[in-house]
């Protein structure tokens, strides 16, 4: 089974935000998507999203979180980006600012395509060149073709 992460993404779903908490950006990322009718139970979502959370930080450090969850309600697999230009506190595990959130949400009953798209995005932002492109670029759509791109191996 082939990861294609441009199939999880839209441009429905990326943010610049400035919000000043993990919370406040959690709850962005959670509108943008439920705007765009992935999520419908938004309450039940951000409160499995925090449990999820607390268990160990989603900050996976190089100024990078991502925050993910698996539940009934969810049809298909999506990922939400977040750019945080001046950084958020996110408990990461490096201690450092975040500033590339990427939320994915999918059903709970299929665990293998989860750990696909996690081990995809994972492999993708692991390129410090690709994460300083995404912090620096200024538009939604530069963020999409950034991200669609990582679809390909790097050169």
């Amino acid at each position: 089974m082939e990861i294609n992460l441009g199939d999880h993404l839209s441009l429905n779903r990326i943010i610049f935000t400035v919000s000043s908490t993990k919370e406040e950006t959690i709850d962005e990322l959670i509108e943008i998507s439920r705007a765009d009718g992935r999520v419908d139970d938004v309450q039940g979502f951000k409160s499995a999203l925090l449990k999820r959370d607390a268990i160990m930080s989603t900050g996976i450090g190089y100024g990078v979180a991502i925050p993910h969850v698996k539940m009934a309600g969810i049809d298909d697999f999506f990922i939400t980006i977040g750019i945080h230009k001046r950084g958020v506190d996110w408990d990461s595990l490096d201690n450092r600012p975040t500033h590339l959130i990427f939320l994915i949400a999918g059903p709970e009953n299929q665990q293998e395509k989860y750990l696909r798209i996690l081990a995809k995005l994972t492999l993708a932002i692991k390129n410090p060149d690709r994460r300083k492109r995404l912090t620096g670029c200024n538009t939604k759509y530069e963020a999409f073709e950034i991200m669609v791109r990582t679809s390909h191996p790097d050169p």
